[in-house]
This record gives C-alpha cells, sequence and structure tokens, in this order.
C-alpha cells in the first residue's frame, strides 16, 4: 500500500507492542533484570520501533520518552518501568509514537496506524483517496492474518533468519535493513530510555 502511493506521504504514525509478559511466559525468567532486559522498549517494544523505522525512515531527529510501570504483584520484580510511550520527531517534521507494554492483561496486540496525505492503514483496515467507489466513513479490510500471539514459531522469522543467512553468503546486506539500520534502532531505543530515565 505504501509503495503503491495509496497512503500518499505518511506524516503520523503509531506502531505500539502490547504483550503481557509475566510469570507465564517464558522470557520472563530473564526479561525481568534490568541488564538482561533492559527496558520494556528494549526487550520488547523494540520490534514496534524497528516496524516505525521501516515505516518513516531512520532520520529520526528528537526522541521523548516516559515510562512507569503496573501495581501488580506479577510485574514488581521488574527491575525497570514495564510500560513506555515514545514521541519521535523526524528530520523533516513527520512524527510517530511507538507504546511498549509488557506489564498488561490483554491479548497480545501489534498494533499500526499510519496517516498519509491519501489515506490512513489501521492494523488490517485502510482508507484511500486514490481507490474509487470507497466509503470514506467506512474502514475497508485487508485480507490478511493478523499475529495474535507473542510466541514467535507463529512469527515470520524462519524467512528472516534464511534472508540473514543468504547475505552472508553473498558479502550483502540484509534486505530491508542492514547493520547500520540496527545500530540506529538502538540508538533511538537509548536515547529513548535515557530520556525516560532523565524526565527530559
Amino acid at each position: 500500500m505504501i509503495d503503491k502511493g495509496l497512503l500518499g506521504r505518511i506524516h503520523y504514525a503509531e506502531v505500539d507492542y502490547y504483550h503481557g509478559v509475566g510469570p507465564w511466559y517464558g522470557q520472563y525468567r530473564w526479561n525481568t533484570k534490568k541488564d538482561a532486559g533492559g527496558s520494556s522498549l528494549l526487550s520488547a517494544g523494540c520490534h514496534a520501533l524497528d516496524a516505525m523505522l521501516f515505516f518513516m525512515g531512520n532520520d529520526v531527529e528528537t526522541v521523548s520518552s516516559y515510562s512507569t510501570s503496573s501495581a501488580n504483584k506479577d510485574f514488581a520484580v521488574y527491575e525497570y518501568p514495564t510500560s513506555s510511550v515514545t514521541i519521535m520527531k523526524f528530520s523533516d517534521g513527520r512524527i510517530g509514537k511507538v507504546a511498549s507494554v509488557i506489564d498488561c492483561f490483554q491479548p497480545y496486540y501489534f498494533h499500526i496506524h499510519l496517516v498519509g496525505s491519501e489515506g490512513s492503514l489501521l492494523d488490517n483496515k485502510f482508507y484511500s483517496a486514490q481507490l474509487g467507489g470507497l466509503n470514506k466513513g467506512k474502514w475497508s479490510e485487508l485480507s490478511m492474518d493478523m499475529l495474535d500471539s507473542g510466541d514467535v514459531s507463529d512469527h515470520p522469522y524462519q524467512t528472516q533468519f534464511e534472508a540473514f543467512f543468504r547475505a552472508i553468503e553473498n558479502g550483502r546486506d540484509m534486505p530491508l535493513t542492514s547493520l547500520s539500520d540496527a545500530m540506529h534502532a538502538h540508538r533511538v531505543i537509548f536515547d529513548a530510555d535515557r530520556s525516560s530515565e532523565e524526565n527530559k
């Protein structure tokens, strides 16, 4: 949809990660430690941040982040705040928001909302002024399966790993991402975490 211009120029994006990582989930054993999980954004919300940068580009100019924690005893053992919201301004003026919430009691939810000059995408729903006959008062729906679990067995990692190893074998950057892209994403995460810690 983006490549076909159906959304136009995206000027606002939200990509959010909601997944309760409590004692019922395997990652919990190590994720609760600051030196292992790091932060909600680093341990889990990084997937949402990666998607944000994929949709909007790497030209993040400023980052501001706030974080908090749940009062529930299952999440009290975390050595860092378990929910965060990060606002990014890109060098061309566009803005985006990433929430990382690992202390929730709800189904897994990877939220995507892209707002562009010609249309919007909301998870698997869309509207585009570029397509005649659509009702602006109703969303149209894409025929696709949404990820409904934090269990990585139903995520497309196998394809991603194969692309990674092919890139290594061929001495090329991995398609759609590279080491410099990963370094940039981590820089944004570390800046967001510092913003939250320093309250600025």
